[in-house]
């Protein structure tokens, strides 16, 4: 009688710590996908997943704490504080919480502000039998921001520049009025600025190599600078780039040459395009590394914070505008389901974010971020 008496206690006592042991575990498993980008991923393929896989683990922990919360596992409820605690610093690059009160002052005078915006405009969706005729809702969108200076990824359409694309010909006048200085590149890097500037492409120019296996048939650069010279002989470096696509859209349909070794499963394609960011991103540190001191760095990185592409781009100099004056979660992704912030804007030097924004709307699979900076002390 007492042996069946000791194993029913220890089996209650077992069933008594499981919540707990299970709560241990997910937050454990909510610190690993937050730091996850501290890991290269082609040392660990994982890694980037679980990057991706933060925001999905954050939401499961708090309802999980709610759980624990109602039904009184306090232990288990501390444990998930602990996780929440130790992912504080990622979180607050995810969502920070900045409101109008945090901001800082602006100077009086306005030639001292500078509005730079970064949007992939998704070749104002000349490639789109249904849009691509129509305005661009994207441009639309852009003069109505009225930025000073717009960096674009995507702009051109396989060399077709913005004056020859259909959704762009009621809007020539005006941009050609309000943005006097424009650059376009033929790999979709452009630019448009009230102010004027050079183009100094940074790197060497390259085929773009994809996930897919496949090369494409024209040279381009994985990014360009653009030295602005602003009012009052102030200037500044900014730097627009865009990595490597998920290439979540590819079929079979598709025209595309690939190479016999490729399989054309969706993780796969993605396995391949974190390793290509990666090696993309050590390139762009490169030229971050030689620009001078005062520099906004923007684009469509196509990976989200706390990343390893992130981090790497970051180095230990770039402040995230988003971080230091965005308030809220901000997707800039708006297709397949995944509403991610994988546009941004860093910047260093003697430059003062005053206040950011994400705009809907627009026609592109992205949104755009429109972030304000004081200048007031950047010059030659």
């Amino acid at each position: 009688m007492g042996k069946h008496s000791s194993h029913y206690r220890r089996k209650r006592k077992t069933k008594k710590w499981t919540f707990e042991i299970l709560m241990a575990l997910a937050g454990l498993l909510l610190i690993g996908c937050a730091y996850a980008g501290k890991i290269n991923p082609e040392s660990f393929v994982p890694a980037p997943f679980m990057m991706l896989g933060y925001v999905p683990m954050l939401v499961l922990s708090v309802v999980l704490l709610v759980v624990s919360l109602l039904c009184r596992r306090w232990i288990g409820a501390i444990l998930l504080i602990l996780a929440f605690l130790a992912t504080a610093p990622v979180f607050r690059l995810f969502m920070p919480f900045n409101n109008a009160d945090m901001a800082p002052p602006e100077p009086a005078d306005r030639s001292l502000v500078l509005k730079v915006m970064t949007y992939n405009v998704l070749s104002f969706n000349y490639n789109e039998p249904k849009l691509g005729g129509k305005p661009s809702e994207s441009m639309k969108l852009i003069l109505d921001a009225d930025p000073d200076v717009l960096l674009m990824q995507e702009g051109g359409a396989g060399g077709v520049f913005w004056e020859m694309i259909p959704s762009l010909t009621p809007y020539v006048s005006e941009i050609k009025l309000k943005y006097p200085y424009n650059y376009w590149g033929s790999e979709g890097l452009s630019i448009m600025s009230k102010y004027p500037f050079t183009t100094v492409p940074l790197g060497e120019s390259q085929y773009a190599r994809s996930p897919l296996g496949y090369n494409r048939n024209q040279s381009s650069y994985l990014a360009r600078a653009y030295d602005l010279q602003l009012p009052s002989g102030k200037q500044l470096r900014l730097v627009d780039f865009r990595l490597q696509s998920y290439h979540l859209s590819f079929g079979k349909g598709q025209s595309v040459r690939v190479s016999p070794d490729v399989k054309p499963s969706a993780l796969e394609r993605m396995r391949r395009s974190f390793t290509l960011r990666g090696h993309d991103a050590t390139e762009i540190r490169k030229a971050i590394d030689a620009s001078p001191d005062n520099l906004i760095v923007c684009g469509d990185m196509n990976d989200v914070p706390a990343s390893h592409v992130y981090r790497l781009i970051c180095g230990d100099d770039l402040q995230d505008a988003w971080e230091q004056v965005g308030s809220g979660y901000a997707n800039t992704y708006n297709r397949h389901n995944l509403c991610y912030r994988i546009d941004h804007v860093f910047y260093r030097g003697d430059l003062r974010a005053l206040r950011a924004s994400r705009l809907k709307g627009g026609s592109s699979d992205h949104y755009p971020l429109l972030v304000a900076f004081d200048i007031e002390n950047t010059r030659k």
